[in-house]
């Protein structure tokens, strides 16, 4: 348990340097080992090569040493080996099985160089004998027995020339690790460059200067593509806070107006002493500004649970046509109350359709729907729903003008009515909740105007299988106390 501990202690200061500096080392550290491989490979390499071309100079000294004395006798044989050229580093004996020294080359008076034992182990076969890393040696018995051959070399040039090579090799290795070390920390810094300039150009981006993105380098690499992210996400961020600024202002100015008509109302109660009448229409007044008051604080409060995700959904399967019977029943009285007529339908519906819904929220949307139609259009009202494959559509239209071309593409956003000028009325809320709600239900809401004239605006909302239990009946909140 101690080791990934250790190991742990060893790299947390390697993680905290900058990333430039960890791919170097870590390039470093991989040249290093495979520049330590390389010279290992080159060393035993050599060495193998000259060993190898050692014991073929003794084997075919030994062998013509072996031809020369085939046929000659024990003196012949001295005579000849003396005609051998001796350097100090290469030299020949002809023992016999006992030890004596039958001759040796020019210059070579060294005692025998095998023991007897020795001499008895190579008259079998050709033997290869190591003298420490002094000398080595090369034993070619003699036919009949008459003895061996030895052919020697001493190992000191084959030392110096692997000094050589070690020298080279360790003089020439650092400097070019070094070199790549360098290159590799150059090539780093110029590949995480254009990272360094994103969090410089990110360092002055704040909240009053969203707008700014940060700069994308030419190459199309994982930086660039890094960055175009990047750059997305601060769109989608400005796009949110302008969304917001204009919340904030627009919930502040609609807001300001109630308020300031409730204090106008109660200051000029309080100032003028009128009669009772007057007294009851200032009261009026100001309950209906404290209801448009509770109306917005409640529409806002909805919004933002809705972005929170805390928007709270009671969803219950209900059989479509109870929900409209119950809806039709709920919105008759206003709308009649206003002039106008409702006609529901649920004929496109086939028959035992289950919607997955929160009966009061669709009530409140639809609610919503009504009072737009009564307030912007004309004519009859329709309440009808209509069947896709997997959802079931809340349609709601009326015979009025319709939306103008410009304001049916914003006519969900909050804030936004047909006719900004109006000083009374809704404040842009109420199809932004439409479609809050419908999302809130896992669905949607559109806005179209039709051929013959006027608006349908729809909420689709999830469809249950026919197979599935339905709730025996729609209880509505108020309805449940």
């Amino acid at each position: 348990m101690t080791l990934p501990y250790a190991f742990s202690d060893l790299v947390r200061p390697f993680r905290r340097l900058p990333i430039r500096w960890r791919l170097t080392l870590a390039f470093a550290g991989v040249m290093a080992i495979l520049l330590a491989a390389l010279i290992a490979f080159l060393y035993f390499h050599f060495r193998s090569d000259l060993d190898y071309n050692i014991n073929q100079s003794l084997r075919a000294r030994a062998q013509e040493v072996a031809g020369l004395t085939r046929e000659q006798d024990a003196a012949d044989t001295r005579g000849a080996l003396q005609t051998l050229p001796s350097n100090g580093d290469n030299f020949v004996q002809v023992l016999d099985e006992t030890g004596r020294v039958l001759g040796a080359s020019a210059g070579f008076s060294q005692p025998a160089l095998l023991s007897v034992a020795e001499i008895s182990a190579a008259a079998g076969s050709p033997r290869l004998i190591q003298r420490g890393n002094r000398s080595r040696l090369y034993a070619l018995p003699l036919p009949d027995a008459r003895g061996v051959v030895v052919a020697g070399v001493s190992l000191s040039e084959r030392d110096a020339a692997l000094d050589k090579l070690d020298d080279a090799l360790f003089i020439g290795v650092p400097p070019a690790l070094l070199l790549a070390s360098l290159a590799a920390f150059a090539l780093a810094t110029a590949a995480l460059r254009p990272v360094d300039q994103m969090r410089q150009r990110a360092a002055t981006i704040s909240s009053q200067e969203i707008s700014t993105r940060l700069p994308l380098p030419d190459s199309d690499d994982e930086i660039h593509r890094l960055g175009s992210t990047l750059n997305e996400m601060l769109d989608r961020l400005e796009d949110g806070l302008v969304r917001e600024r204009l919340f904030v202002a627009n919930a502040s100015h609609e807001l300001r107006m109630p308020i300031a008509v409730l204090k106008a109302e109660l200051e000029v109660s309080l100032r003028e002493r009128r009669g009772e009448r007057h007294l009851r229409a200032a009261i009026a007044s100001a309950i209906e500004e404290t209801d448009r008051i509770t109306r917005l604080a409640e529409d806002l409060l909805l919004l933002a649970r809705a972005e929170d995700g805390t928007l709270p959904i009671d969803a219950q399967k209900v059989a479509v046509e109870e929900l409209f019977a119950e809806l039709g029943a709920r919105l008759t009285p206003p709308i009649e109350r206003a002039g106008r007529s409702l006609s529901v339908s649920t004929e496109s519906v086939r028959e035992g359709a289950v919607v997955l819904v929160d009966p009061d929220r669709i009530h409140q949307a639809v609610a919503n729907l009504v009072d737009n139609a009564v307030q912007y259009g004309a004519g009859p009202i329709t309440l009808s729903a209509r069947q896709t494959a997997m959802s079931i559509e809340v349609h709601l239209s009326d015979c009025g003008d319709g939306f103008g071309p410009e304001f049916l593409p914003q006519a969900f956003d909050r804030f936004t009515r047909a006719d900004p000028a109006r000083s009374r009325g809704g404040v842009g809320l109420g199809l932004a909740i439409v479609r809050t709600i419908a999302q809130a239900h896992g669905g949607d809401a559109g806005a179209a105007n039709l051929p013959a004239g006027g608006a349908d605006v729809w909420l689709r909302l999830p469809a249950v299988p026919t197979s599935s239990p339905v709730t025996p009946e729609v209880a509505f909140a108020s309805e449940r106390t």
